[in-house]
């Protein structure tokens, strides 16, 4: 079954006598005007709207560019609402324009990433339905739009915050374990789409029944109590039951959030989605927790980062786990790396040989900050990456904001496709670049 996103259409800016940009679906997905489609009177426009409670368009269809040029105007028509003092009425108001759908947003500002973060810590700790279905729609949308357009972004920025930002832990590692997960499954596993839109919406949101808990445990120094460590082994069940709560009654999602932590050996030999998907979930997330810093303990070192999902109980690698670090890069954005400059830099952007990503210099050889930050070609020898360096070793304060700004100014390569050399072999199959 093909995946189902589906947003609101303000119907007084359907105009008559003019083709539709895109298809119109009801409240259920299904079909009601397909694009092209000509509205002559205003009397056929209301009875159809009508029929099917409000129009609503489906940004599942990533073939149609003019569908990605609207979903680009409506999330971020969803970015300005996350910021508003009244979220909750605004994220109800904004719906798809058929005016915005004509044209590119041109003045569309860049992601504000606090924001994004903020919005999810919002969802996370609400108990109002509406409020839930809605933001969460509107994340995804906006994750969605920037996966397609600039990924690398993404990643460097919830790395970055991961390791640097004490706040907002859970919402950071949910939006940061999305991300691997979206690219992975999208880019190296070449999976469905209506396999990504699960992943997406279990990964933000399998972590709900211990959103304060897990932001107090980042700043707790001290050992676990008897109640938090109840309270961890409760959280998955406790997450489901809020789910419930909220109207959720896909049993494959609630499963996967029940599950996450379920270690599943070679899940992708599994004719199950819901193995698969536990699988690639459950590597993520612990990759995307030892990435991250805490008063308890440093993020730990990115080459044992890695090893930890590539290596399985067996000793053996795990195609999953490749399958992550092929997505991320043996030098992940976010990062920082030892150049054989002498140079120490911070990873800003992927390349299609892992090995040689973009890298922004920030130390010199002396070991002193630079003041004109810079970015590195590391396929040429003299500036390859030698080395990780772990994040408590560079003492520097960086603005995030002037790096992601750095890092656009390269216009985006999108990074060639990978794949499984065997996805139904052996679990010991190794991950190979597609020629």
């Amino acid at each position: 079954m093909n995946s189902v996103r589906l947003a609101p259409v303000d119907l007084h800016s359907i105009k008559l006598d003019v083709p539709l940009p895109f298809s119109l679906v009801d409240s259920r997905g299904i079909l009601l005007a397909h694009k092209g489609f000509i509205f002559q009177t205003e009397k056929i426009l209301e009875g159809l709207a009508n029929r099917g409670s409000g129009f609503f368009v489906n940004f599942a269809d990533r073939s149609d560019p003019q569908l990605r040029i609207t979903e680009r105007a409506y999330a971020s028509q969803l970015q300005k609402s996350l910021r508003s003092q009244n979220p909750l009425g605004d994220l109800l108001k904004v719906q798809v324009s058929y005016a915005n759908s004509l044209i590119e947003d041109a003045d569309q500002k860049p992601l504000d990433w606090l924001d994004l973060i903020e919005g999810c810590n919002a969802m996370l700790h609400t108990r109002d339905i509406n409020f839930f279905n809605r933001r969460l729609d509107s994340i995804a949308s906006i994750l969605s739009h920037q996966l397609s357009t600039n990924p690398d972004e993404a990643l460097l920025a919830l790395f970055y915050l991961s390791e640097r930002n004490g706040r907002l832990y859970s919402a950071t590692h949910g939006l940061l374990v999305c991300v691997i997960c979206v690219l992975t499954a999208t880019h190296v596993l070449r999976w469905s789409e209506s396999d990504v839109d699960l992943l997406m919406r279990c990964a933000l949101t399998m972590n709900i029944g211990m959103v304060d808990l897990q932001d107090d445990l980042t700043l707790q120094a001290g050992p676990l109590d008897m109640s938090q460590k109840f309270l961890i082994g409760e959280h998955t069940n406790l997450s489901v039951h809020i789910l419930d709560m909220f109207g959720v009654e896909d049993k494959d999602w609630l499963t996967i959030v029940r599950l996450h932590h379920k270690t599943v050996q070679e899940p992708l030999q599994s004719a199950h989605v819901t193995d698969r998907l536990i699988g690639l979930i459950n590597r993520a997330d612990v990759f995307s927790a030892k990435c991250s810093s805490r008063r308890s303990r440093e993020a730990l070192h990115p080459a044992l980062a890695m090893k930890s999902i590539y290596i399985d109980a067996q000793a053996k690698a795990d195609p999953m786990g490749a399958a992550i670090i092929k997505t991320v890069g043996i030098y992940r954005p976010g990062s920082f790396v030892k150049l054989a400059s002498g140079e120490v830099g911070l990873v800003i952007r992927r390349d299609a040989n892992t090995t040689t990503p973009a890298v922004m210099v920030v130390l010199n050889r002396d070991g002193i900050a630079v003041v004109a930050l810079s970015i590195r070609d590391t396929s040429d020898r003299k500036y390859a990456v030698i080395s990780n360096v772990p994040s408590s070793m560079v003492k520097v304060t960086l603005n995030l904001e002037r790096i992601l700004e750095l890092s656009r100014q390269k216009e985006y390569v999108a990074i060639p496709g990978w794949s499984l050399a065997s996805v139904h072999g052996p679990a010991n199959a190794q991950i190979e670049p597609t020629q």
